[in-house]
């Protein structure tokens, strides 16, 4: 279904639609993610940004099929299998998840950590600032929220005490709503989750930030995952 016939779809069912991405950005060199809403995606300047990432994103994931084939045995990964019709973005998983399900791996993480350590193309994918990120969003007419940032505040980075500065680089939301236990039970327990969302709830409201919320749900099983199996 194409992006028209979505949005008349949405319209019959009553469902406000907007168009949205997620970038990556540097924040003082680190790479954060940043969402973007209500855009005009047409924007000369975001769109030559986007079609930058996208091309490189495609040559990176060429490379690695070659460089996975070459370690692996030849056709443990096929070419056609990710670059598959109406596919725009070619990311890590669409490589790992399908040798996973091969026995390649025993798990999404340890197939993640090989790529690390193995995969390696010198492919430069464009990441701008987080501050030019903003600027590139508010030309196209849109807004911005923090994605995940329970995971930087894992990572070490004091992201609760940063949002005063974010907010006067022009950040104007934080992805409050996120479900960080059920994405990585290794890393946050049910009181992480709540402590943290809490915490980011005080310091969003005295910052006057908008509040958005995610699931990070890319596929069926991701969103049963988590909110439970779909009806049938």
């Amino acid at each position: 279904m194409g992006g028209g016939a979505v949005f008349a779809e949405a319209a019959r069912l009553g469902v406000e639609l907007t168009v949205g991405i997620e970038m990556d950005v540097l924040l003082d060199g680190r790479e954060v993610h940043l969402l973007a809403y209500g855009l005009d995606a047409a924007e000369p300047r975001l769109a030559t940004h986007l079609e930058a990432v996208a091309a490189a994103r495609r040559e990176r994931t060429r490379r690695e099929i070659d460089l996975v084939n070459a370690l692996l045995g030849a056709d443990a990964i096929r070419g056609d299998e990710v670059f598959v019709p109406g596919r725009e973005s070619f990311m890590r998983p669409h490589l790992i998840r399908p040798l996973v399900e091969r026995g390649y791996f025993a798990s999404y993480g340890e197939g993640r950590a090989w790529f690390a350590e193995r995969v390696g193309t010198g492919v430069v994918v464009p990441k701008p600032t987080l501050g030019e990120a903003i600027a590139m969003v508010r030309a196209a007419g849109g807004w911005t929220s923090l994605a995940h940032p329970g995971y930087y505040w894992k990572d070490g980075d004091p992201i609760l005490e940063r949002l005063d500065a974010l907010r006067e680089m022009g950040l104007d939301a934080v992805e409050l709503d996120y479900p960080y236990r059920s994405c990585s039970p290794d890393l946050f327990s049910d009181a992480d989750e709540a402590g943290f969302r809490a915490a980011l709830r005080a310091q969003g409201e005295r910052l006057g930030l908008r509040f958005t919320r995610g699931s990070d749900s890319h596929r069926l099983s991701d969103l049963e995952r988590v909110y439970g199996p779909a009806p049938a």
